[in-house]
C-alpha cells in the first residue's frame, strides 16, 4: 500500500481536499444544513481515498466520530434542553475536530 501520493499533481489535490476538510468542519452543521454538510464530508472523504487509501484510512475513523458528534450537536439543538447540554455537546464536536485538525497537520508534514 502506498503511503503518500508520489506525482505533483496528486499531492497538490491531496492538499487541497485536506484544506476542504479541514474548512468544512470547522463549523459545526444546524438542522437545516445537517444532510447536506454530512454529505460534503463524506464526498471529500471519498475523494481522499481514491487519491491516498493510507490518508483516508488514518481520517476515517476521526471524521465517523466527528460526524457523530455533530449529528448529537444538531439534535441537542433541536431539542428543548439546557443551554449548558448544548454547550457540552458543541464542546464535544470542536474537541473531535481539533483531534482531525492535528492528524490533518501530521499528514501534510509527511
Amino acid at each position: 500500500m502506498d503511503n503518500m501520493p508520489e506525482d505533483d499533481a496528486s499531492k497538490e489535490k491531496l492538499q487541497l481536499l485536506l484544506f476542504q476538510l479541514g474548512e468544512q468542519l470547522k463549523d459545526p452543521p444546524i438542522m437545516i444544513d445537517l444532510y447536506n454538510w454530512r454529505d460534503n464530508v463524506e464526498i471529500i472523504m471519498k475523494d481522499i481515498q481514491e487519491v491516498s487509501p493510507y490518508v483516508h484510512d488514518r481520517l476515517d475513523d476521526l471524521i465517523n466520530e466527528a460526524m457523530r458528534l455533530a449529528n448529537k450537536h444538531v439534535m441537542d439543538l433541536d431539542k428543548d434542553i439546557s443551554r449548558r447540554d448544548s454547550e457540552q455537546s458543541a464542546r464535544e464536536y470542536f474537541e473531535q475536530i481539533a483531534f482531525v485538525a492535528s492528524e490533518i497537520n501530521a499528514i501534510k508534514s509527511l
